[in-house]
């Protein structure tokens, strides 16, 4: 039996307010804090003296993109106990330009995906974050995956938006790194991304989890340093694109490899998996450019 915690409803297309919005400010405190919370203090992350200043870490928008995110997509509506079913499942995000010290932003987002699976609710948000020029920055697809939830109304989008499972792609390991129980709660307040379930084992246990579990953005966020520094992708390349999906929690204690292989000349395959040999992202993808 459904009930009304087990339902997503679309609202209407002439509602207000189907496209949300928020501006930040962009400080190299924030920077610096979220390179040192995944471990990346490269200089240009994080020295302050760096020739040209710094950038923001290639996974650092989902920091500007959370607050629009954090009760639900714009565009449904939804229960607060339907919110904490959710499970983010694949995130794709194209950079278009790095994000900077002193830069005012405006992140807005809107529903691109509202679709009913097998006993389950997919939602998709589209984010596209400007600089006060207008210039755009950074754009996102973030899909969740609702469990046992029905779907009323749906939205379709013009274009195939999800991140399929890939074939014929032999990976070799590179790298691991391994967590603790502290990651998630300095990831916490650097990124300032707040969901109890990372950081309050009386949570986790409610929600039925053994332990709490590192969020899925610091997972990838490791992932792409780790990418970086072992030499997977070209010295001085700029990350453009990442893609993956999320395919299994990651406790504290974990260490996990990282493995890679070329995909073409301005791409990397990648994947995590724990030491059991359990996937924790697949299917992930890196795409660069060289400096001119």
């Amino acid at each position: 039996m459904i009930t009304e915690d087990r339902i997503i409803r679309v609202v209407p297309a002439d509602t207000p307010g189907l496209v949300r919005a928020v501006e930040h400010v962009i400080d190299d405190r924030w920077l610096r804090a979220y390179a040192a919370s995944v471990g990346d203090t490269r200089p240009e992350f994080f020295d302050l003296e760096h020739s040209g200043g710094i950038i923001g870490h290639p996974v650092f928008p989902v920091c500007i993109e959370w607050p629009l995110v954090e009760h639900g997509a714009p565009g449904i509506e939804l229960t607060v106990n339907t919110l904490r079913l959710g499970l983010h499942v694949s995130h794709q995000m194209r950079l278009h330009a790095p994000l900077r010290p002193a830069q005012r932003v405006r992140t807005e987002a809107e529903l691109y995906l509202a679709e009913a699976r097998t006993d389950a609710t997919l939602i998709a948000t589209r984010f596209r974050t400007y600089s006060s020029d207008g210039e755009l920055l950074v754009t996102t697809l973030l899909h969740m995956l609702y469990r046992g939830v029905r779907l009323e109304g749906s939205k379709t989008p013009d274009h195939p938006h999800e991140v399929t499972p890939r074939s014929d792609t032999d990976l070799a390991p590179i790298a691991k790194f391994t967590v603790d129980a502290t990651n998630a709660v300095i990831y916490t307040e650097c990124a300032r991304i707040w969901n109890p379930i990372h950081t309050d084992i009386r949570v986790a246990h409610a929600a039925g989890l053994p332990d709490t579990v590192l969020h899925g953005t610091e997972t990838l966020a490791r992932a792409v340093s780790t990418i970086s520094r072992a030499g997977a992708l070209p010295a001085g390349a700029v990350v453009t694109g990442i893609g993956c999906r999320f395919t299994g929690p990651v406790f504290p204690g974990a260490t996990l490899t990282v493995s890679t292989a070329d995909l073409s000349e301005d791409s990397v395959a990648f994947d995590v998996q724990d030491t059991n040999g359990t996937s924790a992202i697949s299917d992930g993808t890196i795409t660069f450019e060289l400096p001119s």
